[in-house]
């Protein structure tokens, strides 16, 4: 399987947003309840990028099957050496080594931070064994932190120290 993992452009968009909304509305993986409208993507689209926060989009055949991307973990400029890591895969092409792909160029990218950080939800064991498989370790469980289709929601934060001196 022939997968480019690049910068994300704005024409990405629309198939990133109908990504993350399979996520929302079917799985308890996202703990938002409502799915992201367009104009709301755009706007995440751009603060990124004026940010210079990455987002990375996994095409195959020219289209987006994946995408990832890094976060503020926090507001407070203290915490500007953390980025939060979010990875997503198109259903249809999960367990191929896409979300590995994404993460280990996220990772390549992350030059001016220390620490990454994932929020993963406990029912989301793909992810923590991704995460696991690229060198995050558990960091800490917030036992039914949030609910989400009736259940209430473990969140495991998993980090992963990078060698970059960036002080």
């Amino acid at each position: 399987m022939d997968i480019t993992v690049r910068e994300s452009i704005p024409s990405d968009l629309p198939i990133i947003n109908k990504i993350f909304n399979y996520a929302v509305l079917n799985t308890n993986y996202n703990l938002r309840i409502e799915p992201r409208s367009q104009e709301e993507a755009q706007q995440w689209f751009e603060k990124h990028k004026a940010e210079n926060y990455p987002i990375l989009s996994a095409v195959y055949q020219g289209e987006v099957v994946g995408w990832a991307s890094l976060s503020h973990f926090r507001e407070y400029e203290g915490y500007n050496t953390t980025a939060e890591v979010s990875v997503y895969v198109s259903k249809s092409y999960r367990h191929r080594g896409i979300g590995t792909m994404l993460l280990t160029e996220l990772e390549r990218r992350a030059k001016r931070y220390r620490l990454l950080i994932a929020v993963i939800t406990d029912n989301n064991t793909a992810s923590i064994s991704l995460h696991s498989r690229c060198g995050f370790i558990p960091v800490c469980t917030l036992r039914e932190i949030g609910c989400k289709n009736g259940e209430y929601i473990s969140v495991t934060l998993m980090s992963k120290k990078l060698k970059n001196n960036v002080i």
